[in-house]
């Protein structure tokens, strides 16, 4: 079975529901929630077994240097990392990768996952994988189902038809939206049905077959978006085409229509990390039911979610069922209970401060990252982190000047012309219309602290004279 299977990993969600620790610049999927790596770095350890070939990873535009980043940090060499200009949901997602393997004259059976799953026993899948291999063979679409542990309410359900001879896999007798709780107590008692856990198995061809039969305008515009061409790396399809490509879900498009569907349940220790309570019940916690960071403390108080940035301490007393997460620039306290309407209360945010649903406190570019540590009217203070062979853009701003004092690492700073290498405890000085650029020619990350002052300090200012990531 040795390399016999393609993972295809989806990483294009945003999860607003863990505002303000995802925000739609960095979501959930890029976060380490769960321990030290994200829960991208996580998908793609899962699929390190000598039975996936490399990886193909679907990603929005915007992400595609984090999603690249996190690859290189843990080794990952990626078959493919396709770039969708806006999300459409997973039907035409799935569709691009399925129209890539094709045009690799691979028509091996995809694994399709989301990036932001939590599984700690995924060996159980991979144990199962020969059956639905085979129906898959066939022309089969397999749904991989979660055997259920408790009547949980937030989650889609699937009904289990006839058991498929000479395999664990059974026909689907129904999809089932999630269900009021008594529903739910219903459907565990009956040992009929599993959880929807969003993962997929199926060939190329079978995909886009059942994709043409049951969406026909998302079939017809992946097709004709699917002239690929390569940039930086990445993969590109026609962008004026996918823009114009309906939205919608496997699901809906096809897996609750198509009679040419398997579902395998298995056992998984499985969360989708759709939430704070779903993040809560995957975390460590003490012996009262509090998860928290390393620096909170908490007393007389059960049940809660504590999450801060490192060196910020939360102190809990006397309370209960609660999610306090706190981030440089917001604080959420909720009730447990009314986490189902944190999106409502986002509406109100989006209305004073929509850049907080947006931006993170630390913002990726394709050379690194930066942090702004304080700002005020005429200055702001930034920490910048150049990668290895990173390179800012050579450019001018009109109504600012920049201070730039090395902390580590070595700068190569060229201002009009004239070359400058800066070490630790070394700065310079651009005033306000001089042509600059910064670059780390070294092996490890470049960090220094800019300091910039002027009347406009925001990215407006900045005219582009080269970028050797194609930015304008």
């Amino acid at each position: 079975m040795k390399n016999s299977i393609i993972p295809v990993v989806l990483a294009g969600g945003i999860g607003s529901r863990l505002w303000p620790l995802s925000r739609q610049a960095m979501p959930k999927q890029f976060l380490p929630l769960l321990g030290d790596e994200s829960l991208l770095q996580s998908t793609l350890n899962r699929v390190s077994d000598s039975c996936f070939t490399d990886p193909i990873l679907v990603c929005n535009e915007q992400h595609r240097f984090i999603v690249s980043s996190q690859c290189q940090q843990i080794g990952v060499a990626t078959m493919a990392l396709l770039l969708e200009p806006d999300g459409k949901n997973t039907a035409p997602a799935i569709a691009l990768a399925a129209q890539y393997a094709l045009q690799q004259g691979l028509d091996k059976p995809l694994l399709v996952m989301p990036a932001d799953h939590h599984i700690d026993n995924f060996e159980l899948l991979i144990e199962q994988l020969p059956d639905a291999i085979s129906l898959a063979q066939q022309g089969k679409l397999i749904t991989f189902a979660i055997e259920p542990d408790s009547a949980h309410c937030g989650y889609g359900y699937i009904k289990n038809g006839t058991k498929i001879a000479a395999s664990n896999c059974y026909e689907v007798d129904e999809f089932k939206e999630k269900p009021s709780l008594l529903l739910a107590q219903q459907y565990l008692a009956s040992g009929e049905y599993s959880w929807n856990s969003g993962m997929f198995l199926f060939t190329p061809s079978a995909y886009l077959a059942e994709l043409e039969r049951f969406a026909p305008k998302i079939a017809s515009c992946i097709a004709a978006a699917a002239n690929f061409s390569g940039d930086l790396g990445f993969i590109r399809a026609n962008n004026e085409v996918l823009k114009n490509c309906p939205s919608d879900s496997i699901d809906y498009a096809i897996l609750e229509r198509s009679p040419n569907v398997a579902v395998l349940p298995l056992a998984l220790n499985w969360n989708d990390v759709g939430g704070f309570n779903a993040l809560w019940q995957s975390a460590d916690k003490d012996e009262q039911g509090n998860s928290l960071s390393t620096d909170d403390v908490v007393l007389h108080s059960h049940n809660n979610l504590l999450s801060g940035e490192e060196g910020h301490s939360i102190a809990a007393l006397g309370v209960s069922d609660l999610a306090i997460i706190h981030t440089h620039d917001a604080t959420l306290v909720a009730s447990k209970s009314q986490l189902d309407q944190l999106p409502e209360l986002l509406k109100q945010l989006a209305v004073k401060h929509d850049d907080k649903l947006i931006h993170h406190q630390a913002v990726y570019r394709p050379w690194g990252s930066y942090r702004v540590l304080i700002a005020g009217t005429g200055f702001k203070v930034k920490k910048i982190i150049v990668s290895p062979a990173g390179k800012l853009s050579t450019q001018r701003h009109q109504y600012r000047a920049e201070h730039w004092v090395v902390v580590s690492g070595i700068a190569d700073v060229r201002i009009d012309g004239e070359a400058h290498t800066l070490t630790a405890d070394q700065s310079c000085y651009i005033a306000a219309g001089h042509i600059h650029s910064l670059a780390n020619t070294q092996n490890e990350p470049l960090i220094l602290i800019e300091v910039q002052t002027g009347s406009i300090l925001d990215e407006t200012d900045i005219e582009r004279f080269d970028d050797q990531y194609g930015r304008k």
